[in-house]
């Protein structure tokens, strides 16, 4: 077993930040639910609080993932057909790009406020900007609204792929993305 990938296989490093951040991101996303449809400010305040504590800690995690998926050779597809191999990667690229745009509006969004983020109670860290920007935090907000609205198309569409290569393919691509092959 490998903590490296190879060009057969993903490495155990890889598969772990692959579903910390698959987790972490879903995780994100219900208390994100929670601050629209709060029933009054303190709820609001409290889903904000949690969405962007684990937000700040999911951050690390995924710059390990870009950074190590960066340094490694990706496994060769198993996918035999262009047009499904060139949907796989568009969806895969969409998905980071949501995540990046995510990453960016998100603090703009607090920092622009101008307010600091507290991180579970922990440490904050604070606001870049001195004096609220109302044009910032605007655009943020609805940057960061509209990039979620990609979030269980785009969920669909990877859970269907793999989907699709468990079951009818019945190939390891999924296999490859639950545990390491032993070469």
């Amino acid at each position: 077993m490998s903590l490296i990938n190879t060009k057969a296989a993903y490495g155990w490093i890889a598969i772990a930040l692959h579903w910390i951040s698959a987790v972490g991101v879903v995780a994100m996303y219900f208390p994100g639910e929670q601050m629209e449809d709060a029933p009054d400010r303190a709820a609001k305040v409290a889903a904000q609080a949690l969405h962007v504590s684990v937000g700040i800690l999911l951050f690390t995690f995924l710059l390990a993932r870009l950074l190590w998926s960066l340094s490694q050779p990706h496994p060769d597809s198993l996918e035999r057909n262009r047009w499904f191999r060139i949907a796989a990667r568009f969806v895969q690229g969409l998905f980071l790009l949501m995540i990046a745009v995510l990453i960016v509006t998100g603090p703009l969004a607090v920092w622009s406020a101008p307010r600091a983020i507290a991180v579970f109670d922990l440490f904050s860290l604070p606001s870049p900007f001195p004096t609220r920007i109302v044009w910032l935090h605007d655009l943020a907000e609805e940057v960061h609204g509209l990039a979620t609205k990609l979030f269980w198309p785009l969920v669909i569409l990877h859970v269907g792929g793999a989907v699709k290569h468990l079951l009818l393919d019945r190939d390891r691509t999924v296999q490859r993305m639950l545990w390491v092959r032993r070469t």
